[in-house]
């Protein structure tokens, strides 16, 4: 029986992404080509053209959707840590996201071909990461971890500049560990010199 349209075309959607992103990650964007994408999809070329207008906007969904499964994955594990806010954000959080730029999709998708690839304004937007950042710092003052009025949407952004630069440091880096390690102890260092409260 064959499926209805709606749940034909979420497969195919799904496919093509699932399949772009194994892609993506084994060769690389310019080592990828969409006769690779739609041979192991087992889809055809017009199929792909329906779901994705090219290539380009191709990896841009699944750039998308790799960053955002991160994100939701980095957010979960600081709201589940024990320990008071600031463990929990600047330990468990941290080293959350540290972690998880050790993934090697991660390295080349979002910090090789992401900058070469994407407009500059998609690939260092993300909404959801920078207010969960601002969250955590506006509750960091009220519980009197960090200086009142502290411009939390600004520090906020500087902060996520300051992951997105440790993850490329991090993918091009000779000692990948190595870089991480240091990568973490210059974010806590950073954030300890805002705390008054210990």
């Amino acid at each position: 029986m064959a499926l209805p349209k709606a749940q034909q075309y979420k497969k195919i959607h799904e496919a093509l992404l699932t399949v772009a992103h194994e892609l993506f990650a084994e060769q690389g964007y310019a080592g990828t080509s969409t006769k690779d994408i739609v041979e192991r999809a087992e889809v055809t070329r017009g199929a792909l053209y329906y779901h994705f207008r090219d290539k380009e906007s191709l990896f841009q969904a699944v750039f998308e959707r790799f960053r955002q499964a991160r994100t939701r994955a980095i957010v979960a594990r600081v709201q589940e840590a024990e320990g008071d806010l600031w463990q929990r954000f600047v330990e468990t959080g941290c080293t959350a996201v540290i972690e998880s730029l050790s993934d090697e999709s991660a390295q080349r998708i979002i910090f090789t071909d992401g900058p070469s690839v994407l407009d500059p304004d998609i690939w260092h937007k993300n909404v959801q990461g920078v207010n969960f950042i601002a969250q955590l710092l506006e509750q960091l003052e009220a519980e009197g971890f960090i200086e009142k009025a502290t411009p939390h949407q600004a520090l906020a952004r500087l902060l996520w500049g300051a992951f997105l630069e440790a993850g490329v440091y991090i993918s091009r880096a000779a000692d990948p560990v190595g870089a991480q390690q240091e990568m973490l102890q210059g974010l806590r260092y950073g954030l300890g010199r805002l705390r008054i409260k210990h």
